[in-house]
């Protein structure tokens, strides 16, 4: 209809009508959409559209319903068709679904237009009488409780972005290719949520990340610098023999005992124990897992990749946030400026790091914009102001307990010396929400790996913070000793509720 007919067709309208200056509609409610819905019911809405003109009106329809909102048309006797004819006069009902599957409220209309196809002129129920239902997050479904720890569908694809000749590989191996979830038998799809107010979906996510890097340090698989863990290092790398390699592209941590200085020195390395066997670097070289396996941020990497098919970069500083130019090599979460600010995550670029940075207090920097602002010394971090020295008093026992399962804690360090400090982000985690003991849901002592660069406290304790990384000689839960980790974390970032490629 062009803007000359629609002019004259609205000027017969309010000519003709009985009250000029009055909608030609009237939507009145007969029965009144839900002010709340647990996520995963559905509502109705009834209305009554009158046709208040006097004049015969056709293809009158419903336009830009609210996301979740669904007409349906021909619900029975007096309802109205999907478009409807209304003599002057004339109503009939309308009949729309609320689906509670969505992200947000349901706020608005529903909206009668004259026409359907080019609106003319619309109307809506009063206010008061719109649709305004609150979507309250239920219980996560008994097909996504009961598979947190499947991941048949994943080890059904292919890890690597391409199948490349062994012979030909250097340096770290294969990139990785991107995952999917189950859609069937059982469908998974939608169990992930990046709504933060379904605490049922996102406690799902965090559980099945953990269940996912449990299933890794299972595997028993070393400390590799590859980007996924089922890739070997070649037999010849580079033209050096593998059991030569000490350093560099395709190594594999040979250690087999605890650094000097430890009570345990000497002793055999305990080589991701499964809670059987003996298992020193000799049963790792007998079975060839040695020459499996990812390093530390590549392994952060796969893991969301692997339990969601989320993707983000697999270079620590990047991954942390630093620019990938490395210009920002130096700077902290607390050291930012309006002038020099970290990266921003992104579900679509590559280089993006992953999820948000995490403030002091447990909130998010999304939701504490800039964590209170630049120069607040509001992030997680032992690293203030612009200052590259650490502060690890910075970190409390009471900040620990506002992390939560799956964020990622970055790790940086200073010069001890005055001389060209530095802050470079060097190592990441992922914090299990876990602590070491006996009951179902702790990390039974026997599973704690040793530590290298803690060698005088890396025995376990009941009661002391489990973490997971992949370094030594492999992915493993080790403690959440200060020496290595408490002391030196550069920040922390939130992957689940916010990054979301699934």
């Amino acid at each position: 209809m062009n803007k000359y007919f629609q002019g004259i067709m609205w000027s017969l309208l309010v000519s003709t009508n009985s009250w000029s200056g009055t909608p030609i509609f009237t939507v009145n409610p007969n029965v009144t959409g839900q002010s709340q819905l647990v996520q995963g019911q559905t509502g109705t809405a009834i209305y009554t559209v009158t046709n208040t003109s006097n004049r015969n009106l056709t293809n009158i329809g419903l336009v830009n319903l609210p996301t979740g909102v669904t007409y349906i048309p021909n619900a029975g006797y007096q309802y109205c068709n999907s478009t409807f004819n209304l003599n002057a006069g004339q109503e009939c009902l309308i009949k729309v679904a609320i689906n509670s599957n969505i992200s947000g409220n349901v706020q608005g209309g529903p909206k009668v237009c004259f026409s359907a196809t080019q609106p003319v002129y619309c109307s809506q129920p009063l206010q008061v009488n719109q649709l305004s239902t609150q979507i309250t997050p239920g219980p996560i479904s008994s097909s996504c409780q009961d598979n947190i720890s499947n991941f048949n569908y994943e080890l059904t694809q292919t890890f690597d972005s391409s199948v490349i000749d062994s012979g030909t590989i250097q340096s770290w191996g294969p990139g990785r290719n991107q995952l999917l979830l189950s859609p069937s038998n059982p469908n998974l799809t939608s169990c992930p949520t990046t709504n933060l107010s379904n605490t049922a979906g996102i406690s799902w996510m965090q559980n099945r990340v953990i269940a996912a890097e449990d299933f890794w340090v299972k595997q028993k698989l070393n400390y590799c610098h590859h980007h996924v863990p089922d890739f070997a290092t070649p037999a010849i790398s580079n033209g050096t023999p593998r059991a030569s390699i000490t350093s560099g592209g395709g190594f594999c941590s040979t250690a087999t005992d605890i650094m000097p200085g430890s009570a345990y020195y000497n002793q055999p390395v305990r080589w991701n124990y499964s809670g059987t066997g003996s298992e020193t670097s000799n049963n790792w070289l007998n079975n060839s897992a040695m020459w499996y396996g990812v390093d530390c941020s590549d392994f952060t990497s796969f893991i969301y990749n692997f339990a969601f098919g989320i993707q983000f970069n697999s270079d620590t500083g990047y991954q942390a946030g630093q620019a990938t130019n490395g210009s920002q090599d130096n700077l902290t979460p607390n050291g930012q400026t309006t002038l020099n600010q970290l990266q921003s995550f992104s579900n679509t670029n590559p280089n993006s790091p992953a999820g948000v940075l995490v403030c002091k207090n447990g909130q998010t920097e999304q939701e504490l914009s800039q964590c209170g602002g630049f120069g607040t010394d509001g992030y997680f971090s032992v690293f203030l102001g612009s200052s590259t020295r650490p502060t690890p008093s910075n970190i409390t026992p009471a900040m620990l307990n506002l992390l939560q399962p799956g964020d990622l804690i970055f790790l940086g360090f200073a010069g001890s010396d005055g001389n060209n400090p530095t802050s470079m982000v060097t190592h990441v985690i992922t914090w299990t929400g876990k602590t070491v003991g006996y009951g179902a849901n702790n990390i039974n002592p026997s599973q704690i790996a040793p530590e290298s660069i803690c060698p005088n406290n890396w025995q376990p304790q009941i009661g002391d913070w489990v973490i997971i990384d992949s370094h030594y000689q492999g992915a493993d839960y080790r403690v959440f000793s200060s020496c290595f980790y408490q002391n030196n974390i550069w920040g922390v970032r939130r992957v689940i509720g916010y990054m979301a490629s699934f």
